[in-house]
């Protein structure tokens, strides 16, 4: 009994092992550590969040830009929007380089935290964070970022964010369960959300979803990843 108990664990393993690794990017850092920033999950994040960004105008902010994906496909030489990259990484400056090539000069790359950026109050017309916010320690930290988003937005701005699902079973046992099947995460954590505590959170530092839409799946509340657009009200 005992062997077919493991039998079943090392079945259950191998199965969510392989769904991980399908929506993963295989990448690696010069340190060895596997990148989460590209895969079939990653980049439909990316996509939809830069087709919902074209939406609007301004001067736009990414907060935590990484190697530059996003930054590079929200590049139009026709418009002349400040376009800016926060990243608390010092390495992806030379990867930015190369992913964005000849545009380069068109984006200002800046050092710092989303949790306590260098920027002055209503700076931008556009933030946006993605995959990003699953791998942070939890909703504190989120809550932080939103403060700092809400700050740095002009009146009328727009927040466009993503964060995966916690209603969805396949993405939170993916997820909670990932060091069983896929260590070569190490510390980095794996975090689903419920969409009422992100609704709370922006409500709190005055910003109200004025859309919201699933990924992947048809019946979006079961959808394994959200995407919102938040607008900065006033007091």
């Amino acid at each position: 009994m005992a062997t077919k108990n493991k039998d079943d664990r090392n079945w259950l393993r191998k199965i969510l092992s392989w769904a991980f690794k399908r929506f993963r990017g295989a990448s690696k850092d010069g340190g060895g550590t596997r990148e989460t920033s590209s895969g079939f999950l990653s980049d439909a994040v990316r996509n939809s969040v830069l087709v919902e960004s074209r939406l609007h105008r301004g001067d736009i902010l990414e907060i935590g830009c990484g190697e530059g994906i996003f930054l590079k496909g929200v590049i139009n030489k026709s418009e002349r929007n400040k376009i800016v990259g926060l990243d608390i990484r010092t390495k992806m400056i030379s990867r930015i380089k190369n992913i964005i090539g000849e545009d380069f000069n068109l984006v200002n790359l800046v050092l710092g935290s989303g949790e306590k950026s260098p920027f002055k109050d209503m700076s931008f017309d556009r933030a946006v964070c993605v995959n990003i916010f699953y791998n942070l320690h939890g909703i504190g930290i989120i809550e932080n970022i939103i403060k700092e988003v809400s700050r740095v937005l002009r009146k009328d701005g727009v927040f466009i964010f993503e964060f995966r699902n916690k209603y969805n079973p396949l993405m939170h046992m993916l997820y909670k369960k990932v060091n069983a099947y896929d260590p070569s995460l190490g510390e980095l954590p794996l975090n689903t959300y419920y969409l009422h505590e992100i609704k709370k959170v922006l409500k709190r530092n005055n910003l109200k979803i004025i859309k919201k839409k699933g990924i992947i799946l048809p019946l979006w509340y079961l959808s394994p990843i959200f995407i919102i657009v938040a607008k900065k009200e006033t007091n």
